[in-house]
């Protein structure tokens, strides 16, 4: 139901464009700058569909691609967004945060505050590694997950480590 309402959000805001385009911007708004194989593994896709989709960006005026400083591989790619990218990430969000909040009008606060509590758990208990923190935020709004619970679990999880 929730991702329904997300992804119906993100037609709204980016008309006859694609979810992984929408995912896309967010990773890239969340993470900064990411060479094309991180993109690849925050958004679950190939390498080539990875770099389709930064076609798309870039043809769209979003996104640029530039050399890297990995002086081991010139070959790899770094992307960054425009600000146009970064006003049509803010569209994206806002959307995507008014479907959600439709979504849990008809709770009441403490129902929410439970809700809340109960998937910070579920973050905490399945989040905690660092590979989760690329996946399990590619689609997150940080302007309001403060602190984000994917990253206080990974926190807490390596200093219990070291």
């Amino acid at each position: 139901m929730a991702d329904d309402a997300v992804r119906r959000a993100w037609q709204t805001a980016l008309p006859g464009k694609s979810e992984s385009l929408a995912a896309g911007l967010v990773a890239l708004a969340t993470f900064g700058d990411l060479f094309v194989d991180e993109l690849s593994r925050a958004l679950f896709l190939t390498h080539s569909g990875t770099t389709r989709l930064v076609n798309r960006l870039q043809e769209a005026g979003w996104a640029t691609r530039h050399a890297g400083d990995d002086e081991s591989d010139r070959r790899r790619v770094l992307v960054s967004l425009t600000p146009e990218g970064r006003q049509v990430v803010g569209d994206v969000l806002d959307a995507r945060r008014e479907a959600l909040a439709a979504l849990l009008e008809p709770l009441s606060a403490l129902q929410r505050e439970q809700l809340s509590g109960i998937l910070e758990t579920i973050l905490h208990v399945h989040g905690s590694d660092g590979r989760s923190l690329r996946t399990t935020c590619r689609l997150c709004d940080h302007r309001v997950c403060v602190p984000c619970p994917t990253l206080e679990a990974h926190r807490a999880a390596t200093a219990q480590e070291t």
